[in-house]
């Protein structure tokens, strides 16, 4: 199967939701304005999320010194955090949430993961595989990190992050394979020696032209989990690039021949190949070839923890303010409501044309603020209930915030 670096680098983004999954956000949300009580719903939908290791610079323990931890990783948030419980155990795993933080629109979910047995996890590249799950719930990506890490007790201290569901639903944290192996490689530089002669070829099933390997190894100082097995021109012309994985290691990695200033000289193509990867680089001037980058995520040999962990989540909205506009506004955008919360303003709306627009804050003092769109819910059809949401760079007390502008009108918060 043969692959080029934009698909690799589209099929490595985050999956936002589709315009019918948002349309029905939008519904739940505006039914949740007229109906308030809460109900276990009668079917499920599942978001993924992916909840990723990274390197961690703190360490976890339990009682008050995972919320000195929070507290500092929240900054201006931590006032709007509430205390969410609940342990959930599998596979000599124990999982328990901490906290989260949510207005409504948004939520920051934290939890910890346990290794009871101990030496499984590590800070650098653990991967979670997880679902919030819920009734009014269509599929997005959800995105996440860990806060922090103690290798004493097996702890990691992780946060799930959700944008633009409806936190005021039964939730449930679904956990089901926890991976040790999980790591990426970003701009790892092998050295560009290329032979005059051409190599060798073979031919894959699928009639895929790649270099045979071993033909002329080389190493980076960078890394151990792949080498280049063979650099250098086909028979035709063509610069292949072909990569052998270290034993155990799969992935689907990326070779890139790079100038001086570290530019990426042609498009490549990557081929799957038995132990590795073969990349053709098209057109380019081997006289500008400095080195060979690889970069991109690949598996290591540890086996990944399989199980269930699942928990309901009861999150707390912060205090909001709903100014109800119902009339139609500048470049003929009616809006329906505007929710003002300490971290976020929601703004529903109709219209044909305009996808998004500009909104400022006024606090008390009389300061104006611009407040950064950070999701826009467009509905299938142009004339579906839209939902915009911009979110304070730093939170705000809610008393404090006096007005907000949008489309050429000021709404006083009363």
């Amino acid at each position: 199967m043969s692959v080029n670096g934009t698909d690799i680098r589209r099929a490595l983004e985050a999956a936002g939701p589709t315009p019918a999954q948002l349309k029905g956000l939008t519904d739940k949300l505006e039914a949740a304005q007229e109906t308030p009580a809460r109900r276990r719903p009668g079917r499920r939908a599942i978001v993924a999320v992916a909840l990723c290791a990274a390197l961690a610079v703190t360490a976890v323990a339990a009682g008050p010194s995972v919320w000195n931890i929070l507290n500092s990783y929240l900054g201006p948030y931590a006032p709007f955090a509430q205390e969410i419980t609940g342990t959930a155990s599998d596979q000599g795993v124990r999982l328990e949430l901490v906290s989260a933080v949510s207005d409504g629109y948004t939520a920051q979910i934290f939890y910890t993961l346990t290794d009871e047995e101990g030496g499984r996890f590590n800070a650098g590249h653990t991967r979670v595989a997880a679902w919030l799950e819920g009734s009014n719930l269509g599929g997005m990506g959800i995105g996440s990190q860990v806060v922090s890490y103690d290798a004493g007790s097996g702890t990691l201290l992780m946060e799930a992050s959700a944008t633009g569901i409806d936190t005021s639903q039964p939730l449930e944290l679904v956990v089901e394979r926890i991976d040790p192996a999980s790591h990426w490689l970003q701009d790892i530089r092998f050295p560009a020696e290329v032979p005059e002669e051409p190599l060798e070829t073979e031919t894959t099933e699928e009639g895929d032209v790649v270099l045979k390997a071993g033909q002329n190894p080389q190493t980076s100082p960078d890394t151990d989990a792949v080498t280049l097995s063979s650099v250098g021109f086909d028979g035709a012309g063509n610069f292949h690039i072909r990569l052998a994985f270290a034993e155990g290691v799969t992935g689907m990695l990326l070779a890139m021949p790079c100038n001086a200033a570290g530019e990426p000289l042609a498009h490549v193509t990557a081929t799957e190949v038995e132990g590795g990867m073969d990349c053709v680089a098209e057109d380019f001037d081997l006289a500008e070839l400095a080195y060979i980058q690889v970069y991109g995520p690949y598996r290591g040999p540890e086996p990944a923890i399989e199980g269930e962990w699942t928990l309901p989540l009861e999150l707390a909205a912060a205090e909001q303010t709903v100014i109800q506009v119902g009339r139609t506004l500048e470049d003929g955008v009616h809006v329906d409501r505007v929710e003002v919360s300490g971290m976020n303003i929601a703004v529903f709306f109709r219209s044909e044309e305009v996808n998004w627009f500009t909104l400022w804050a006024t606090d008390r003092a009389g300061e104006t603020l611009g407040v950064p769109l950070n999701y826009m819910n467009r509905g299938v059809e142009p004339t579906d209930l839209s939902c915009g949401l911009w979110s304070f760079e730093t939170p705000m007390d809610l008393e404090d915030i006096a007005s907000v502008t949008f489309l050429g009108e000021t709404f006083a918060l009363t």
